[in-house]
């Protein structure tokens, strides 16, 4: 059985350094010099990569407090993603006495789950005390594997109806970065929906992304390193950005957290108890410049990702995917990453 390390990345740095003395003690006992110093080695690799992700993780991690209420947008494309990305907010900003909206751009394609995921939905922000009408439920973004930039512009025009008519002064959407092609949709859309003219806040919320970067997701760098240790250890992170911007980590209070988890805990048809344990961390935002018109969540052609897919066409798929693990391009868009020119199409 695995020891599962969730959110305290110097416990891996720990471990390597554990592990990277014990082979480097084994160096000095005879006859077994030649077989220990190349693990001696590459565990001090592995350490001194692990050590450079927890400095980098202080660098580009803050706090974030939220003590005046506002008029908060949520905008999600599935019913998970909002409290995920902005659980914690919408709960302090209501109890602040703030208004929260949450509107809902996507719906499931099997049959029946739409309806039970609203449910849950609805459960869930019950919790920080939004009732019926302050959710939303649209049905915008095209299906999971096809390209509609007609559906898309129609999107953006009902979204920048919601926008207007509630008149937000933050904004949360998913973030712009490779993990699902919805996510990428909603916080393209808004990219290109602001004006001068607006006066709101925008924040991205990362989840989850094929991108691996020793500078920019110091996170998913001790989860690769920790699958090292013997496949005794699993290190659950947070999610990291994809280009090097600061993530503001909400300050939260121990039961401002656990209201979280059980806001989590309500979406039982979207496996619960996993949401609870590996989502249940104080949101985390990425502050969003006005009208980055962003092409790709990042370089594709010089990516870890791409690396991986090219070995798996040459070599045994079940060893490259156990040696490096990843996953294989944005959801909806398997082998390759968002494209905002394809999706969205010509003007």
């Amino acid at each position: 059985m695995k020891l599962r390390i969730d959110f305290r990345p110097s416990i891996v740095v720990a471990l390597l350094a554990a592990a990277a003395s014990l082979f480097w003690l084994a160096t000095r006992i005879p006859g077994v010099f030649w077989f220990a110093q190349p693990l001696a080695l590459f565990y001090s690799l592995l350490l001194a990569l692990a050590a450079l992700a927890l400095l980098r993780i202080r660098m580009i991690e803050r706090w974030m407090d939220w003590d005046e209420p506002g008029r908060l947008l949520i905008l999600a494309p599935h019913e998970d993603d909002c409290v995920i990305s902005a659980g914690g907010l919408g709960l302090r900003n209501s109890r602040l006495g703030g208004i929260t909206r949450v509107v809902y751009l996507a719906q499931d394609e099997t049959p029946d789950l739409p309806a039970r995921r609203e449910a849950e939905a609805r459960g869930a922000w019950n919790v920080a005390g939004l009732g019926k009408d302050d959710l939303r439920f649209f049905n915008l973004m095209p299906p999971l594997e096809s390209r509609d930039p007609e559906k898309l512009r129609r999107a953006a025009a009902v979204v920048r109806d919601v926008i207007d008519e509630f008149k937000p002064t933050v904004i949360v959407t998913p973030a712009f970065e490779g993990g699902h092609v919805h996510h990428d949709m909603v916080a393209a859309l808004i990219d290109r929906l602001r004006t001068p003219a607006d006066r709101f806040a925008v924040f991205e919320a990362p989840e989850y992304s094929p991108y691996v970067s020793i500078l920019n997701t110091p996170h998913r760098v001790l989860a690769l390193t920790a699958r090292w240790l013997f496949g005794l250890v699993a290190y659950n992170g947070p999610p990291d950005g994809v280009d090097g911007r600061t993530i503001l980590k909400l300050r939260m209070s121990p039961q401002e957290l656990a209201d979280k988890r059980r806001m989590l805990a309500a979406f039982v048809s979207q496996n619960a108890p996993s949401l609870v344990a590996t989502r249940g961390y104080p949101d985390r935002l990425i502050a969003s410049a006005s009208r980055l018109r962003r092409r790709r969540p990042f370089d594709f052609d010089r990516s870890y990702l791409r690396l991986v897919l090219a070995l798996r066409r040459r070599l045994p798929v079940r060893l490259v995917d156990r040696i490096l693990p990843v996953q294989l391009g944005t959801i909806g868009r398997r082998g390759t990453i968002t494209d905002w020119d394809a999706e969205w199409g010509k003007a």
